[in-house]
């Protein structure tokens, strides 16, 4: 049964897909950092499991906010009652599925670590979507989730993340924590947060760029510039 483009729409909204190129170029400096390149066979599939960490993930944090959205942002999906929060509770949650899972397959010769960085993914996003309202290391949380990405797809094409990607994963951490307290900030304005989450890429390339991987670090640009483009018709925030 075919979707109809508004229903397309709204779970577009609920995904805040406009921001997966930065998932996607998280993915690419994951593998880069950890030796691997543009022609692994794995990443393919590793691309297409973060996209469904972080949709899940983006599910999940409208689903456990929709008490607070009715008062504070009723345009949103739930609230205005476009979707029933049990519909996306239940999507959200198996998409976390779907990306362990894929992670898994993608790891299974490389050894257990991949599937276990993914658990703690996983379980990094659930915790930050439903207590990061009024939660002072809710930022941390965020910095977690995104520091994980890197990890993750290391493991999972390499079975370790060495020290190349731990640094690169605490540049990430930082970037994310101090993004993070600017958006909770109630006089940032929403153009100022987009910007810095399209920023994501640019670090991305930049850290590739440090390994010589050139094309990859030319596909972060296109990325940064990608995300800006979507952010002006699917809102990022």
């Amino acid at each position: 049964m075919r979707l109809p483009l508004r229903q397309i729409a709204v779970y577009g909204r609920l995904g805040r897909i406009s921001n997966l190129p930065t998932v996607w170029t998280n993915t690419l400096t994951g593998v880069v950092l950890a030796g691997g390149s543009l022609q692994e066979a794995g990443l393919p599939a590793l691309l297409a499991a973060f996209t469904l960490f972080y949709t899940g993930g983006m599910f999940l944090n409208d689903a456990f906010d929709r008490d607070i959205d009715r008062r504070q942002r009723p345009d949103r999906p739930i609230p205005s009652g476009l979707v029933q929060h049990d519909t996306v509770f239940a999507m959200g949650f198996g998409m976390l599925l779907f990306g362990i899972a894929t992670v898994a397959a993608v790891g299974f010769e490389q050894g257990p670590r991949a599937v276990a960085y993914a658990v703690l993914l996983a379980s990094a996003i659930i915790l930050y979507d439903a207590h990061h309202k009024q939660n002072r290391y809710s930022p941390w949380i965020m910095g977690l989730c995104r520091a994980l990405l890197y990890v993750t797809a290391a493991a999972a094409i390499t079975g370790r993340a060495g020290l190349p990607v731990l640094a690169g994963a605490a540049v990430l951490f930082s970037y994310v924590v101090g993004l993070t307290y600017v958006a909770k900030r109630g006089s940032t304005a929403a153009v100022t947060v987009a910007r810095g989450i399209a920023g994501i890429s640019l670090l991305d390339g930049l850290l590739m760029a440090q390994r010589g991987a050139w094309t990859a670090t030319g596909l972060a640009v296109a990325a940064f510039f990608l995300t800006r483009r979507w952010q002006r018709t699917v809102q990022g925030t």
